[in-house]
């Protein structure tokens, strides 16, 4: 009996001391360790060529989910979904391109800041039209926090890949909204 007594305070103790010591250890915000951020960048391009005629419109949309693996650093994977249409005089093609891979962001952040500076970089594997392709991806950007778990993003990025014989070189602008789970 007395064994058993001491068995189940001893129990008791190491479950207390768990339950404290996970509050202690509980997200304090938004980039700190232990939090999951799940989001999506969009963006559409529009470019006509008076001279020529032609017109790209591009459409792409990629949701994204990331861990905090120690505050500020998050390592996660995108999927993204493009679909570019072209078209010249009567002659009209659309492409639709798949890609995914593991990408990090590193958020210059800490409980008390709305507005964070943010790098990352990612490889993606991209598939269109029976053309495979890994690329490297750079972004550069801010994250502002409307609340305590919605942030908007603004970023730079700057992406290279090999090409049949050539680099393929991307630069632009996106936009994305993330939500903080914690």
């Amino acid at each position: 009996m007395r064994k058993q007594l001491f068995t189940l305070l001893l129990t008791a103790l190491l479950l207390s001391s768990s339950v404290i010591s996970a509050q202690a250890q509980a997200p304090q915000y938004a980039q700190d360790r232990g939090v999951i951020q799940i989001g999506a960048t969009t963006n559409l391009t529009l470019a006509i060529q008076s001279i020529s005629g032609s017109s790209t419109t591009s459409f792409t949309l990629a949701p994204t989910i990331g861990y905090f693996v120690i505050p500020n650093l998050a390592v996660g994977g995108t999927i993204s979904l493009s679909v570019q249409s072209q078209s010249a005089g009567n002659q009209s093609r659309t492409a639709t391109t798949f890609g995914i891979g593991p990408a990090g962001t590193y958020y210059f952040a800490d409980k008390n800041t709305a507005l964070a500076p943010l790098v990352g970089a990612g490889l993606f594997f991209t598939t269109s039209e029976g053309s495979n392709a890994f690329d490297f991806e750079f972004i550069g950007g801010v994250n502002y926090m409307v609340s305590k778990n919605v942030g908007l993003t603004g970023f730079a990025f700057l992406s290279v890949g090999p090409r049949e014989g050539a680099t393929a070189l991307g630069f632009g602008l996106r936009g994305a909204i993330s939500v903080f789970l914690w």
